[in-house]
C-alpha cells in the first residue's frame, strides 16, 4: 500500500505539473515577499497597498533584468562573426598540436574510421548496382525499374507562434506560467491570514501547537535559504564580474549579473555561468593565456563558494544534507524538467520540515535531514556488533575532542552498554560479540584514563576535593556493571577524589574487600534493565558489614522517577540514587558541603536538583 500510494503521488505530480508548478513557484515567491510586505505594514501602510507596491517593484526589477540580459546577449551573438579569425586560428593550432604538419593521434584515428566507412559504403553501392543489373537482364524485363520520386510535405506556418515553431510553444508556455505565478502570488499575499487559518482548520485541529511550530519553521527555513542563496550568489557574481573585468573579457558586468541568477539553478546554472565567459574568451583573445586565466578564475571562485562558504552557511540554515540536495535535484528535474531543478532545494526544505513535525512522515526527516542517522551510542554499538573496532573508536574520538571524558561516558559508552544489556537479556547477542563489545570498551576506557592522567588536578586542588576520604565503586551483577564502575572511578580520580573500583567476582569476595577497605562512600554500579534487584541485595549486605559508610546506587541512564526507584529499593538501603557520572560528582560535592551530610534522601534530592540546575545554567 505504501508503494502504491507513493507511485500515485509521483504520477499526480508528473501529470499535474501544469497546475502544481505555478502553485509551488507562487508559494516560494510568497515566502520571499512576506518580509517586505510585513515591513511596509509596520510603516502603517495598508495590506493591499503593501502587497501591490512590493509586487510591482519585484516584478518590475525582474522584468528589467530580463530585458537587459536579452539585449546584452543579442549584442554578443551579433558580434560573433568578428571573432571568426581567432576561432579558426585556435582550431588550426589544435589540429597541428602533435608535430609539424602531422595530424594528432585523435585526428588520425578519426580519418581512418572515415576512410573505412567510405569504403564500406562504396562496396554496398557496388553490390546493389550488380543486383539491379542482374534483375534487368532477366527475361521479360527490358529496363531497370524506375526509382520512386521522394515527396516532401511542406506545411505553411499559421499564426505568430506557429511561425516560430517549437520556440513559439515554449514562449507561450513560459508566459502562461509567469502570469499564473503572478496572480497566485498576489492572491496568497493578500489573503495570507485567511489561508493560514484555513490550513489550521484542516490540519491543525487538536494540534495547534505542532502546526504553528511547523509553519513557522517552514517559513523561516525557506526564507533563510532564499535570502542566503541570494547573498551568496551576489558575492559570487561580484567576484566573477570583477575578475573578468580585469582580465578584459567583454561584457564582464553582464556575466557577473548573469551568474547571480543562474546559480539559483543547481549545478547546471553554475556550469553555464562559468563556461559562457570562457567560450567567449576563446573567441576574443588571440592566445591561450587569457582564456586559461578566465577558466582559472571561475574554478577559484566556484571552489571557494561551493567548497567552503555554502556548506558552512547551508548546514545551519536549511537543515538538509548535501546528498539530499543532489538526489532532490535529480528527482524534481526528472519529474518537472528545468523548473524542477530551480525549485528542488526549497521543496526539499519543506519536506524536511514536514518530516520533522509529523510523526507519520518522520522518514523524510531521516532520509533528507542533516542530522546523523544514528545517535552516537547507537552508532558505537552498531559498529561493535559489526566487529569494526576502528570506526567505533572514531565515534568516541569525535566526542573526546569536543567534550570532557565524563560526558563521553554518560552520552556514548554507558547508553551503548545499556543497549548491549537489553539485547543480551533478550538472547539476541551471541557470546562472541558480547565478549568483543566488553573487551573493546574496556580497552577504550583504559586508554582514555591513561590519556587524561596527564591532565589530572594538582595536589593542592586534590586536597581540597578529597575531604570525604576513600571512595569505592563495585559492580552489582555482571561485566557491564563493572565497566561503568571503572568509568566512574576513573572520572572521580580525574576530579581529584581518591576513588577505586573492584572487578566483578563472587559477592562474598567483593563484600570482604569492601570491609577491608572501609570506604567512606560506596558506589554500587547497576546498569538497567535487570540490575536493580541485585543492587538492592548488595546494598543491604554491604551496610551490614560497614554501617558507617554512605551508600550511593548508580542506576545508570534510567529515566524512572527517583521516588519510585527508592520505593523499589526499600527504605534505608541507600543514601542516594544517581543516574549519571555527572550526578555522582555533584552528590560528592553535596556530601562534602557543611550541613549536607545528615540530609534525608528527600532533602538530598532537592539539594542535588538545585545544584544540577545551577550547573546547567
Amino acid at each position: 500500500m505504501t508503494v502504491v500510494c507513493a507511485a500515485g503521488i509521483i504520477a499526480a505530480l508528473h501529470y499535474g505539473q501544469d497546475l502544481i508548478v505555478p502553485f509551488a513557484l507562487a508559494v516560494l515567491v510568497s515566502f520571499l515577499l512576506t518580509y517586505p510586505v510585513g515591513w511596509m505594514q509596520r510603516l502603517k501602510i495598508g495590506n493591499t497597498a503593501s502587497v501591490v507596491i512590493v509586487m510591482l517593484v519585484t516584478f518590475s526589477v525582474a522584468g528589467t533584468m530580463i530585458w537587459i540580459a536579452t539585449r546584452e546577449l543579442t549584442q554578443i551573438v551579433i558580434r560573433i562573426p568578428e571573432y571568426q579569425q581567432n576561432i579558426r586560428a585556435k582550431i588550426d593550432r589544435i589540429q597541428h598540436v602533435n608535430g609539424s604538419g602531422g595530424a594528432s593521434a585523435i585526428a588520425k584515428a578519426a580519418q581512418s574510421i572515415s576512410e573505412l566507412t567510405n569504403e564500406f559504403s562504396q562496396g554496398n553501392q557496388a553490390v546493389q548496382q550488380e543486383k539491379n543489373g542482374a534483375q534487368a537482364k532477366q527475361p521479360g524485363q527490358t529496363s531497370a525499374p524506375v526509382q520512386p520520386v521522394p515527396v516532401r510535405i511542406v506545411r505553411e506556418p499559421t499564426g505568430v507562434f506557429g511561425a516560430l515553431g517549437s520556440w513559439g510553444a515554449s514562449i507561450g508556455r513560459i508566459a502562461a506560467t509567469t502570469a499564473a505565478v503572478v496572480i497566485l502570488t498576489l492572491f496568497m499575499l493578500l489573503n495570507r491570514s485567511s489561508l493560514r487559518n484555513r490550513l489550521f482548520r484542516l490540519f491543525g485541529s487538536g494540534r495547534i501547537n505542532v502546526m504553528t511550530t511547523a509553519m513557522d519553521d517552514a517559513a523561516k527555513r525557506v526564507s533563510r535559504y532564499l535570502l542566503t542563496q541570494g547573498m551568496v550568489n551576489s558575492t559570487y557574481g561580484l567576484l566573477l564580474g570583477t575578475g573578468l573585468y580585469f582580465i578584459g573579457v567583454p561584457y564582464a558586468v553582464f556575466w557577473g549579473f548573469s551568474a547571480v541568477f543562474l546559480r539559483f539553478i543547481p549545478y547546471l546554472g553554475t556550469f553555464v555561468a562559468g563556461m559562457a565567459p570562457f567560450v567567449l574568451s576563446l573567441a576574443v583573445f588571440d592566445g591561450w593565456k587569457l582564456p586559461l586565466l578566465t577558466l582559472g578564475l571561475f574554478a577559484a571562485v566556484e571552489g571557494t563558494i561551493s567548497g567552503i562558504v555554502e556548506p558552512w552557511l547551508y548546514a545551519t540554515r536549511t537543515g538538509i544534507s548535501s546528498l539530499a540536495i543532489l538526489l532532490s535535484a535529480t528527482f524534481w528535474t526528472l519529474l518537472w524538467g528545468p523548473i524542477g531543478l530551480v525549485i528542488s532545494t526549497p521543496l526539499t526544505v519543506l519536506l524536511v520540515v514536514v518530516g520533522r513535525h509529523v510523526p507519520q512522515l518522520e522518514f523524510l526527516y531521516v532520509l533528507l535531514g542533516d542530522q546523523p542517522a544514528l545517535s552516537p551510542e547507537a552508532h558505537y554499538y552498531q559498529r561493535l556488533l559489526a566487529m569494526d573496532e576502528d570506526e567505533a573508536r572514531e565515534v568516541v574520538e569525535q566526542f573526546v575532542e569536543e567534550k570532557p571524558t565524563r560526558e563521553v561516558y554518560d552520552g556514548v559508552l554507558i547508553p551503548a552498554l545499556a543497549l548491549a544489556e537489553e539485547d543480551r537479556h533478550d538472547n539476541q547477542l551471541d557470546e562472541q560479540r558480547q565478549k568483543f563489545i566488553y573487551q573493546s570498551t574496556r580497552e577504550l576506557i583504559e586508554e582514555l584514563g591513561e590519556r587524561n592522567l596527564l591532565g589530572a588536578l594538582g595536589e593542592e586542588q586534590a586536597a581540597q576535593t578529597t575531604s570525604e576520604g576513600n571512595i569505592l565503586c563495585i559492580p552489582a551483577r555482571d561485566e557491564a556493571d563493572e565497566l561503568v564502575a571503572l568509568m566512574l572511578a576513573q572520572s572521580l580520580r580525574e576530579a581529584g577524589y581518591h576513588a577505586d573500583s573492584i572487578p566483578i567476582g563472587y559477592t562474598e569476595e567483593m563484600l570482604d574487600r569492601v570491609k577491608r577497605c572501609q570506604p567512606n562512600i560506596l558506589f554500587i554500579s547497576a546498569l538497567p534493565p535487570f540490575a536493580i534487584t541485585h543492587a538492592r541485595s548488595l546494598c543491604r549486605r554491604a551496610r551490614q558489614r560497614c554501617k558507617e559508610m554512605k551508600v550511593v546506587i548508580g542506576i545508570w541512564g534510567h529515566n524512572t522517577d527517583r521516588t519510585i526507584l527508592q520505593r523499589r529499593l526499600g527504605s534505608g538501603c541507600s543514601d542516594y540514587l544517581v543516574h549519571s557520572i555527572a550526578e555522582a560528582e555533584l552528590q560528592l560535592r553535596l556530601f562534602a558541603s557543611n550541613g549536607q551530610q545528615d540530609n534525608q534522601p528527600g532533602e538530598t534530592d532537592s539539594a542535588t536538583s538545585r545544584v544540577l540546575t545551577e550547573s546547567t545554567r
